[in-house]
């Protein structure tokens, strides 16, 4: 494994989708670093400290990885990155007290939305047209779901919408530039939870809350309903029996990259595979309650810790192959104790090749589990001695796995798998820190590359780190000649200032494009 030097980072600072870049929000720049050779590549004019006073509420890149986009309360902006003459402010219509709570591109760098903290609509911009339309009563709009209420077609683009209106659900077809509604109907659902598109476009997924009972609809892409899957056939074992008397349905579902098969999360230790579209329940998978016994199809690892014998050095992270059954472990001693633990499937993904399925129940957090759907039975259990806080595929290579760990003892340290390693592999990155220590809200994630080796961001809000797979006589990547730039540990965090700077009341200055004679009062441009 190969680490890069330390970068100045805030709390805004996430790389590019093509995997290239690195963008991080500074007081008087933007700095875009390449992930390739580490150096700035580009440097960002933002919004002034004064206009971006108060909460920063989104920053993230353009699908082309050419813009920047920054969300206030009263204001959206769109910085170009290739090209900085591009600027675009948009103004948030409406009350200031109903601010946007999640704003995001859309299927292209020319379209934002935003849905409003009431939920009183939903906001799609055309930075083209510098026209806005607007869709009422999003069924969910706060950000832990609004992803849910809303989804674009792959390949054409098509936007489906799940509103509410007078108790009803509705699911309507939105067809790109102009976002003209071509189709809307009722779904057969008491209480819908979401809905999103095949990777293929070819169907329309939608579930129903679990408290109506499983209930899986898919759709063609012209709104007209094709299968209902209305749960398993089969009996359960009993100790699942009382959710399934309960009528518990679908908890989660997940689609696979190859939009072949949905994973179904339920109320029970059971994940049911779906083929899609026939609806049908191909396999099941279930999480043991007795001891699981290892075999030659099957590795168990068990985390061990190394305590430090001096109190400034780091516990060592190392797994041992477990050869003896095994029971699933309870939560960890980090873990809030309660009563009685909650069952059914916390989470689940499937990895980029759509062979493997790793998941997380919620009576044994400390626990993952891998599915092998090509030989229908479980791959791996990788036991941890905290819980589990995530773990991600990498978007673009097969098979490979990173997981983080609450705890103390598990700050900046990022645990790589794939099914030809010894076990998860640990990547210390915490040790690379001031202090050798990291802020107790860092984040990791994948950065996008189609050919090993996988390179894995990690950073707090004070300062980031790139760490390759790579060994290190690999000859990529060229990270040990690098000179830092200027930019790397003298740049001020937009964050600290704006924290010392409470009082800070500024207003936003319009920029407004000469060229245009009447512009809607939504929009402003200016070409530098």
């Amino acid at each position: 494994m190969i680490f890069s030097p330390l970068f100045k980072s805030s709390t805004h600072s996430v790389p590019s989708p093509d995997g290239q870049l690195v963008a991080t929000l500074l007081l008087s720049k933007i700095i875009v670093r390449s992930v390739q050779s580490l150096r700035t590549v580009h440097e960002v004019t933002p919004p002034t400290a004064s206009e971006l006073a108060g909460p920063i509420l989104a920053f993230t890149w353009s699908p082309s990885s050419s813009k920047i986009l920054i969300a206030t309360a009263s204001h959206i902006y769109v910085l170009g990155v290739v090209d900085p003459r591009f600027r675009a402010v948009i103004r948030v219509p409406g009350p200031s007290a109903d601010r946007p709570s999640f704003v995001r591109f859309g299927p292209d760098d020319g379209t934002i939305y935003a849905f409003s903290s009431l939920g009183i609509k939903l906001s799609i911009f055309n930075l083209a047209t510098t026209k806005v339309v607007e869709i009422n009563n999003p069924k969910f709009y706060q950000p832990v779901s609004a992803s849910r209420c809303l989804s674009f077609r792959p390949g054409s683009s098509h936007l489906a919408v799940l509103t509410r209106t007078a108790g009803r659900d509705v699911i309507s077809l939105h067809a790109p530039p102009a976002w003209d509604a071509q189709r809307s109907w009722y779904p057969d659902t008491v209480d819908c939870q979401g809905l999103v598109w095949s990777s293929d476009g070819r169907w329309l997924i939608v579930w129903e809350s679990a408290s109506q009972g499983h209930k899986l609809l898919f759709y063609t892409p012209d709104g007209h309903l094709f299968r209902t899957w209305t749960g398993p056939n089969a009996t359960v074992p009993e100790l699942d029996l009382k959710h399934a008397e309960l009528g518990a349905g679908v908890k989660r579902c997940q689609l696979s990259p190859d939009a072949r098969r949905v994973a179904v999360c339920d109320h029970t230790r059971f994940i049911y595979i779906l083929e899609v579209p026939a609806a049908l329940e191909t396999m099941r998978f279930h999480h043991p309650t007795t001891a699981v016994i290892p075999k030659d199809t099957l590795q168990i690892w068990q985390e061990q810790l190394n305590m430090p014998q001096s109190p400034s050095a780091r516990v060592v992270h190392a797994f041992g192959r477990v050869t003896q059954p095994i029971s699933p472990p309870g939560p960890s001693s980090n873990s809030i104790t309660i009563s009685e633990p909650s069952l059914g499937g916390s989470s689940c993904t499937f990895d980029a090749s759509s062979t493997l399925l790793a998941s997380r129940i919620e009576d044994s957090p400390t626990a993952l589990w891998i599915w092998d759907l090509s030989a229908m039975e479980l791959r791996a259990v990788l036991i941890f001695s905290s819980d589990i806080a995530s773990f991600r595929w990498h978007p673009s290579i097969p098979e490979l796995l990173s997981i983080t760990c609450q705890g103390r003892d598990h700050h900046g340290v990022v645990f790589v798998w794939d099914p030809l390693s010894n076990g998860p592999r640990p990547m210390d990155c915490a040790s690379f820190f001031p202090d050798e220590k990291v802020a107790p809200k860092w984040q990791t994630v994948w950065v996008n590359s189609d050919t090993p080796p996988a390179t894995v961001y990690v950073g707090d809000s004070n300062q980031y780190l790139l760490a390759s797979l790579a060994e290190s006589g690999d000859p990529h990547p060229h990270w040990k000649d690098v000179q830092l730039s200027p930019s790397y540990g003298n740049t001020l965090s937009i964050d600290n200032v704006l924290q010392s700077n409470e009082d800070w009341n500024g207003s936003l200055t319009d920029m407004e494009d000469d060229t245009q004679s009447g512009p809607d009062d939504t929009f402003s441009f200016k070409k530098l």
